[in-house]
């Protein structure tokens, strides 16, 4: 009966890994074809099966690119990164985009240690540091239940190492995670969006930004987002005018 039911679940999982590639090769298709539309819908349908994977996400962004939305594009490079944030390919096209964007931004310095840990968070992705996490985890109780078998000075040693690594991994996971959920950035998508002083379309224009910048989410107040850019200017924008990473 256990054996049955493995089998039932390994033919259940081939069959979803067989649909999504299926979806993905007629995604790539129709993009070869250039249909970009049809390409995007694959993709978009891939994306809210739940299917976690930077290479969608570059796909996406080619198409948008293509159709010469370029906010869209970067937003969709972005989320590839998010997930993959070592994938070459998606870093080239978004610098590609970044200099077709026509706010030239200048970048406030960050202190050392901010950028020291986000070099570190960013080496791998945050699925891959939980998935780091939760092997330790797995490695760690079966060192410790063969630890209680037989004692062994060299598995108390290993329980010891993969303790301390989990505690790193842990720390790093957790205030990365807390970092990004209140970081959250978006892409001006409207070509031209007046920020406001405050949050009333009477109020003053203080500086103006235009399609394809990235902001950070400060707040938000009915339809309005606290925004600020890059340089440190904040300000008023209408939440229709940009999109979330």
């Amino acid at each position: 009966m256990k054996k049955e039911f493995l089998l039932f679940i390994a033919i259940c999982f081939s069959f979803f890994i067989k649909a999504e590639d299926n979806l993905f090769k007629k995604g790539t298709d129709f993009y070869d074809s250039g249909n970009y539309q049809m390409a995007i819908a694959y993709f978009d349908s891939l994306i809210s099966s739940g299917t976690i994977s930077s290479e969608i996400h570059y796909n996406k962004g080619n198409c948008y690119f293509k159709l010469d939305s370029l906010a869209l594009a970067i937003v969709e490079y972005e989320r590839g990164l998010n997930i993959n944030p070592k994938d070459l390919d998606i870093v080239y096209n978004l610098k590609i985009c970044n200099d077709l964007i026509i706010d030239d931004v200048n970048q406030l310095p960050e202190l050392f240690y901010k950028q020291w840990f986000s070099n570190v968070f960013n080496t791998i992705s945050i699925y891959n540091w939980q998935i780091l996490i939760i092997i330790s985890l797995i490695l760690l109780i079966i060192s410790l239940i063969a630890t209680k078998i037989k004692t062994n000075n060299n598995l108390k040693i290993f329980n010891t190492f993969l303790s301390i690594i989990i505690s790193i991994s842990l720390t790093i996971y957790f205030i990365g995670n807390f970092t990004e959920k209140n970081n959250i950035q978006a892409i001006v998508k409207e070509n031209v969006v007046n920020i406001r002083s405050a949050p009333s379309a009477e109020s003053s224009v203080q500086f103006t930004i235009h399609s394809g910048t990235k902001v950070v989410i400060i707040d938000a107040v009915e339809n309005w987002f606290n925004i600020s850019i890059t340089d440190g200017r904040k300000g008023w924008a209408q939440q229709t005018s940009v999109i979330e990473i």
